[in-house]
């Protein structure tokens, strides 16, 4: 790989990762000022909020999802440490190539089952009637970036290059 395309390949996956971290903290305070108003409003039946559990599925689901994502990029999702150190290195190749493989089975599987389920949906919400479709969609975007980022993994541990538990680079 040149130069050149992996500076590009960092920059994507940078702006992935704070897209990700972002999106999360954007859902968690949207989750808390809803559940804020929700209580605000049994104590204040002045207030009717209709239809805010929905728009608290929709937080949830994305929240739950992209931070999934993110875990998965860093590679934490699916680690067990005292393993990793353990093992020798050619068996630590051998496990990181069965667990990408096994980790981009599942982000395909969710990438392909997840747009079925989503484009054959057909709900809308009960009080916005918005489409489910934008709820939905979070487990096939999400599948397609794990499945990306599971591919680069399992080509990482292919050429060699392991990964450590204190190698893993976050944001954080």
């Amino acid at each position: 790989m040149t130069p050149a395309l992996r500076e590009a390949l960092g920059q994507v996956d940078r702006a992935v990762a704070l897209t990700c971290r972002w999106t999360v903290i954007g859902c968690l305070i949207g989750l808390f000022l809803l559940l804020s108003l929700g209580v605000l409003q049994r104590l204040l039946p002045l207030v009717k909020l209709s239809g805010y559990d929905e728009l608290i599925e929709l937080l949830f689901i994305w929240m739950t999802f992209i931070g999934s994502v993110a875990l998965w990029r860093e590679g934490a999702l699916y680690r067990v440490d005292a393993i990793d150190r353990l093992l020798r290195p050619r068996a630590r190749r051998v496990l990181a190539l069965l667990v990408h493989l096994a980790m981009l089975a599942l982000a395909a599987v969710l990438a392909w089952k997840g747009l079925d389920f989503m484009q054959n949906s057909g709900e809308t919400t009960p009080f916005l009637q918005i489409d489910k479709v934008y709820w939905y969609a979070a487990i096939p975007v999400c599948g397609m970036l794990m499945s990306i980022y599971s591919v680069a993994g399992l080509w990482r541990a292919w050429c060699g290059e392991l990964e450590t538990p204190d190698s893993i680079v976050t944001l954080g």
